[in-house]
């Protein structure tokens, strides 16, 4: 009887956990989104001049083509959450850049 007792406890307790887990994940989700379209930009902007002076900007970020214009077409066509979504994954484009740029720095032949 305590064996039961125990594992429905043990089972009920992870389930609220997983419950509290999944509403944190989504609240910090539509934080995320609903970030303004200014702040997005210049902080994507920040992390691709970053990238750029490492000389690792990846071409996915800039040009007419790339994340920065799709969000600015996104932006003005009123799609603001589009935008914001566009313009973190530039900033995440321009930070992996950074971290290529550090991880291949010593780059060379293996002999």
């Amino acid at each position: 009887m305590k064996k039961i007792l125990l594992t429905t406890i043990t089972v009920f307790s992870l389930s609220v956990q997983a419950d509290l887990i999944k509403v944190e994940h989504e609240h910090s989700w539509k934080k995320a989104t609903t970030s303004s379209y200014a702040a997005s930009l210049k902080a994507a902007k920040a992390e691709q001049k970053k990238a750029k002076k490492a000389g690792m900007e990846w071409n996915t970020i800039g040009g007419k083509k790339g994340l920065l214009a799709k969000a600015k077409k996104l932006h003005k066509k009123g799609d603001n959450k589009g935008a914001v979504k566009a313009l973190e994954m530039a900033k995440t484009h321009a930070i992996l850049g950074q971290k290529q740029a550090k991880d291949q720095a010593n780059a060379g032949p293996n002999f």
